[in-house]
């Protein structure tokens, strides 16, 4: 009886020694979100997500208020106790009836030219300025010729005194809430100005700076560069999955910044915030590469990006030729000046579209290629990166 050979089971396909890109980005992402939202650092994370809404909150004030608050020229009862007790110092008498004639007087001139005192949209802050002195003056004329019509010529001595102090006061407080700032304006300049133009770039340097930095110092690099991935591939998987995790967390401090906006009664907010969010998602890559690129230069990346900010963005940013379009800022202002109410807060410079949608494209693969190069080329060792 011959022998019945055994069954051989094929031998399952040995797996793959290389793992692809996509399985090595997968690797990457899993551990920067896992260790990022972690329960230890969700309680501060969450506080520093709320500091800048926060401020926006509190330093902006509702239209009741701003209602209120900047149309005020005076207190005439303060303005006559003051002009009373002058006139009593020089012996001057002041009889009731003057004094009731000269409050109605003040009073009715008041109530006119704060009426008459209106915030006007699409101004700017020399037009305003102008605006406001000539108002003030008109207004301070009034006064003056009502007063001389009710006053003798030594009364009206000691009142143009107080007038002239009254004035004053009221130019400065009428300056200190409606120049440079409208009741909307400080908005603008948070969320542009603060968040868009220092917070934003300095965080995506912050978090993509010490990608590689880090794993030195944990003396895990040469473990990594060991396995099948490339170097230039390692560094592009950290970069990318990064640069995801900080568009999430961008995104909510953006919608944050809106929500403390809308609880303020900031007008056509519906209108701007899809114009923010896409400008964001263009420039966060940009940002995060230049600090991957500055971190693979120096350990004092953050000083790196100051010292770039400083050079190129406020100084060779500024200058009025071709030279200017190395800098991201003003392609960004490019964009946002799409906006009119950003245009006229901020009073952005209008530009080519195009232009700038291409360079904030073209930025972080420039940025992202030196980095790569630079880490292909140049030899880490931890006992030498633990020295600086």
């Amino acid at each position: 009886m011959s022998e019945i050979p055994p069954i051989i089971s094929p031998r399952p396909p040995a797996p793959p020694c290389r793992p692809g890109f996509a399985g090595a980005l997968r690797g990457v992402w899993l551990m920067t979100w896992r260790s990022q939202l972690s329960l230890r650092k969700l309680p501060g994370q969450l506080a520093a997500l709320l500091v800048l809404p926060f401020l926006v909150y509190i330093t902006m004030v509702s239209p009741a208020t701003w209602a209120k608050r900047h149309v005020s020229l005076g207190d005439p009862a303060q303005e006559l106790n003051s002009l009373a007790k002058r006139l009593k110092r020089a012996q001057i008498s002041l009889p009731p009836k003057t004094m009731e004639d000269l409050r109605r007087a003040l009073a009715e001139v008041n109530d006119q030219s704060e009426t008459a005192w209106r915030e006007q949209s699409g101004e700017s802050a020399e037009q305003r300025r102008k605006r406001l002195d000539d108002h003030v003056a008109e207004w301070d004329g009034r006064i003056l010729s009502r007063a001389k019509a009710v006053l003798d010529e030594r009364q009206y001595a000691e009142f143009q005194v107080v007038q002239q102090r009254t004035r004053d006061n009221a130019l400065r407080r009428l300056t200190e809430v409606s120049l440079p700032w409208g009741r909307t304006e400080p908005f603008y300049h948070w969320l542009i100005g603060f968040y868009f133009f220092i917070i934003l770039p300095l965080t995506c340097v912050r978090y993509c700076g010490p990608l590689i930095r880090d794993e030195l110092q944990a003396d895990t690099l040469g473990f990594l560069i060991t396995r099948p991935v490339g170097r230039a591939r390692l560094l592009i998987a950290k970069y990318l999955a990064q640069v995801a995790w900080l568009e999430i967390i961008l995104l909510l401090e953006t919608l944050l910044l809106f929500a403390a906006g809308a609880a303020r009664h900031i007008p056509d907010l519906g209108v701007l915030l899809p114009l923010v969010l896409g400008v964001q998602i263009l420039v966060v890559p940009a940002w995060s590469a230049l600090g991957l690129l500055l971190g693979q230069i120096t350990t004092r990346y953050m000083a790196g990006a100051l010292l770039y900010g400083a050079v190129v963005e406020m100084g060779i940013g500024r200058i009025p030729t071709n030279i200017n379009t190395i800098s991201l800022i003003r392609h960004l202002e490019t964009l946002l000046s799409q906006n009119s109410a950003l245009q006229s807060a901020l009073a952005l410079e209008k530009g080519e579209t195009a232009t700038a949608i291409g360079a904030l494209l073209v930025a972080p693969v420039i940025f992202l290629a030196a980095a790569a190069l630079l880490f292909r080329l140049v030899e880490y060792h931890h006992a030498a990166e633990m020295q600086k």
